[in-house]
C-alpha cells in the first residue's frame, strides 16, 4: 500500500481542521468582544438545540449513503471519516453557538447560514467528494431529502 495514495485522502482533512480552528477562534474572540447580554429570558438555546440536532441527522443520512462507496483500498477510511464528520458536526455546532451568541449575530437568521454553510461544505468535501457515488445514490439522496421537505411543508401550503 502507497503512503502517497493515503496522503491524499486526509489532505483536505488538515485544511478543514484548521478552517474549523480558524472559525472556532475567530467565534470565541467575538464572544469574548462583543457578548450579547441577556436583559429577559429567550429560546435561544433550544433554537440551537432543534438545529444542530436536525443538521446532525441530515448529515448522518448523508454519511450512510456516502460511506459504502469509499475506497475500500485504504484501511479503515469509512471509520475515520465518520469520526471526522462527527467532529465537524460538533465544531460547526459550537461555531453556530458562538457566533449567535454575540451581539452582531444575535436573534439573526443569517446565523443559520453559518452553521449550514461550514457543517456540510466540510461534509462534501470531506467525505461526498471521494466517494464513488452513482445515479441512484444521488437519487436516493435527493428522494430521501425531497420527502422530509414535502412532510414538513406541504401542511402548511
Amino acid at each position: 500500500m502507497n503512503t502517497t495514495s493515503i496522503k491524499k485522502f486526509y489532505r483536505i482533512d488538515a485544511y478543514l481542521v484548521l478552517c474549523h480552528t480558524l472559525l472556532l477562534v475567530i467565534g470565541y474572540g467575538l464572544w469574548k468582544l462583543y457578548p450579547h447580554i441577556k436583559t429577559k429570558p429567550d429560546m435561544s438555546g433550544l433554537f440551537f438545540m432543534i438545529i444542530s440536532i436536525l443538521g446532525g441527522f441530515a448529515g448522518l443520512i448523508m454519511l450512510a449513503i456516502t460511506l459504502p462507496r469509499l475506497d475500500r483500498s485504504v484501511r479503515n477510511l469509512s471509520v475515520n471519516k465518520f469520526i471526522l464528520a462527527l467532529l465537524y458536526w460538533v465544531s460547526s455546532t459550537v461555531i453556530f453557538v458562538l457566533f449567535g451568541i454575540s451581539k452582531f449575530f444575535f436573534n439573526n437568521p443569517l446565523v443559520l447560514l453559518i452553521f449550514v454553510l461550514v457543517f456540510f461544505s466540510s461534509i462534501y468535501l470531506s467525505v461526498i467528494r471521494l466517494a464513488d457515488m452513482r445515479k441512484k445514490d444521488w437519487l436516493i439522496l435527493s428522494g430521501i431529502f425531497g420527502a422530509i421537505v414535502l412532510l414538513f411543508f406541504l401542511p402548511e401550503l
